[in-house]
């Protein structure tokens, strides 16, 4: 026989499922703008039923209601693929953001950059052949030879300072991520111990979550979920990150480039003997923007200082100065040194430097009629200068060699630069292009995350309502058992 107050208890525990279930419908509506919570569902089962007595023999009676669990709507594998397009789409951003500002290096204006700086110097050249022997075309072609060499040197220093910027970006990025690494593994301490007791820790796995959504878009990471609820990260090369209650702590190395002097990293793990190596994501992309692409330009320009100082100098040698009879030294560099001579070479000195950091007009031309050094005459000059050979090294900036030269080919200097902004121009087209697709991917990911996690504020309202309606039909049946209760015992 049932139990005379087993109604009111089936009415008690119905109120206090439906109120669980309308608190936890309140907790998702005020996380629904928090980043990383997942919607919690209240999973409601029936209680184990009471055996009967009736007419027809035994039978099964309800006793209510009782909650499973609470679980957070969660799907794993879209988990996964967000923090995989995560770290390709940082990877591109980063590149197309860089190279953007590279690009800026080489944005020729009206005005100024290297360009502009190599047409006014061939255009003093080509007023120096016209008037071989007037003081002010000699200043002016050493003027503009000064503007290049500076405008040279100062797209190196600009560059340097975007590998040192990478290498500072490198560094807080590595800072990040052993503080996410850290924190992913107190959480898993955290986790494992909660869910001993069978429950699902869901705001710690949602922190967690979120702490791994930050670290995939510092590098690719590969997550695996243990049987105790604990994640273990791994990234390129093997190396575990997190494991259980562990983390590796990544050390960052400082050195110095050779021959250009900016800051180089180097990222060890396990107290330095192994070197990591980070594949995808932000932290990959500048490394390789440093040490190739920026590396790269900073080569082209000392390829144009080397080709200066050899070639342009051997050229001006063969012509005559002002008074026709001393012989011609460098243009650019210093006087008596034949930079053609491999022993001359600054990067394969003992403190190797670059050619770009040699480069300079020749220190003679500012002494007094220092610029009736500039051989502007040619070899054939005789008792007037003729302005041949100015007119030479003019041609020399724009036109292509016959015999290769030893840094540029068979490019002439302004055919090489202008190669440079092409590839500077098409690379940053590229990680545009790149960047843009992989983000259309990751927001598409994105949004089947959200579909699956999100909070709907008009899912919620209904839940709201059925919750309540729920809630208000078990209070009044217990008011009516109350009552006839009440009139029971009134009556014995």
């Amino acid at each position: 026989m049932a139990s005379t107050f087993g109604g009111l208890n089936i009415m008690t525990l119905g109120l206090s499922a439906q109120q669980l279930a309308q608190n936890t419908t309140g907790h998702n509506t005020a996380n629904a703008s928090t980043p990383g919570f997942s919607r919690q569902t209240v999973n409601l089962i029936t209680t184990t039923p009471q055996q009967i007595y009736t007419a027809n023999g035994m039978s099964m009676a309800g006793t209510g209601v009782t909650t499973a669990s609470i679980t957070r709507a969660r799907d794993f594998l879209v988990d996964t693929q967000y923090w995989q397009k995560n770290s390709t789409k940082n990877y591109w951003s980063t590149q197309s953001d860089v190279l953007s500002k590279v690009g800026e290096i080489f944005n020729d204006t009206e005005n100024a950059g290297i360009q502009n700086s190599m047409e006014l110097f061939q255009k003093a050249l080509g007023n120096l052949a016209s008037n071989p022997g007037a003081p002010s075309t000699r200043t002016s072609a050493r003027e503009a030879a000064s503007a290049l060499v500076q405008t040279l040197k100062t797209s190196g220093n600009n560059l340097i300072a975007q590998a040192n910027d990478a290498s500072s970006r490198i560094d807080t990025q590595i800072k990040q991520v052993n503080s996410y690494t850290k924190q992913i593994a107190a959480l898993n301490k955290q986790i494992v111990s909660q869910e001993a007791t069978g429950a699902t820790a869901n705001d710690l796995r949602d922190q967690r979550d979120k702490l791994v959504d930050g670290l995939s878009a510092l590098t690719q990471i590969n997550v695996s979920e243990e049987k105790t609820g604990a994640y273990t990260v791994i990234i390129a090369g093997g190396i575990s990150l997190v494991q259980g209650e562990y983390a590796t702590e990544l050390d960052v190395a400082y050195e110095k480039n050779i021959p250009y002097g900016y800051v180089t990293t180097k990222i060890t793990a396990l107290d330095g003997t192994v070197n990591v190596n980070f594949k995808d994501g932000s932290i990959a992309s500048l490394n390789k923007l440093r040490d190739m692409t920026i590396n790269g330009y900073l080569d082209d320009l000392d390829a144009m200082a080397q080709s200066l100082l050899q070639d342009f100098n051997t050229l001006h040698k063969k012509g005559k100065t002002f008074d026709l009879t001393t012989a011609a030294d460098n243009f650019f560099g210093v006087t008596g040194v034949d930079y053609t001579d491999p022993t001359k070479d600054p990067t394969k000195q003992a403190s190797p430097t670059s050619w770009l950091s040699e480069l300079k007009v020749n220190a003679d031309f500012y002494t007094k009629d220092g610029t009736n050094l500039i051989a502007a005459s040619g070899a054939s000059a005789v008792g007037t200068a003729n302005g041949d050979n100015a007119t030479a090294l003019k041609n020399w900036l724009v036109e292509d060699p016959s015999t290769p030269s030893a840094s540029l080919g068979r490019n002439s200097l302004t055919g090489y630069y202008s190669s440079i902004v092409s590839t500077i121009g098409v690379q940053s087209q590229q990680a545009e292009n790149v960047m843009k697709n992989q983000t259309v991917i990751f927001d598409a990911v994105q949004t089947t995350r959200e579909a699956v996690s999100g909070v709907s504020m008009n899912e919620e309202l209904s839940n709201m309502i059925k919750f309540k309606q729920a809630y208000d039909a078990c209070a009044k049946m217990l008011s009516t058992m109350n009552s006839m209760l009440d009139t029971l015992i009134n009556i014995r």
